[in-house]
């Protein structure tokens, strides 16, 4: 069995590093590169306030459970979740 890992950062608007390991197992880890800065799905560009990474939680989108990662954003009350499963960025709305 390989046990090399794979890594992409062209998902979540480089926002994420996306690793999968043999078996299928997939983690989310923040980019050291991230910008600081990504658009909505209408668009706008928005200020990231906070990226949280490696984070447990269940997708809205595919309803896995993983390390995925949270993003907050500074003029805007929604969040976005990373899905490590599905590897989508679901906007979730703020309270």
């Amino acid at each position: 069995m390989n046990d090399s890992i794979v890594s992409r950062v062209d998902l979540y608007h480089g926002l994420f590093r996306w690793e999968s390991v043999s078996g299928g197992a997939a983690a989310l880890s923040r980019h050291s590169a991230a910008p600081t800065s990504i658009p909505d799905p209408h668009g706008r560009v928005l200020k990231v306030a906070t990226v949280d990474a490696k984070a447990r939680g269940i997708c809205p989108a595919c309803a896995s459970t993983g390390q995925g990662g949270y993003v907050s954003f500074v003029q805007d009350l929604r969040l976005a979740y990373a899905c490590p499963s599905c590897q989508k960025l679901v906007w979730l709305n703020g309270a």
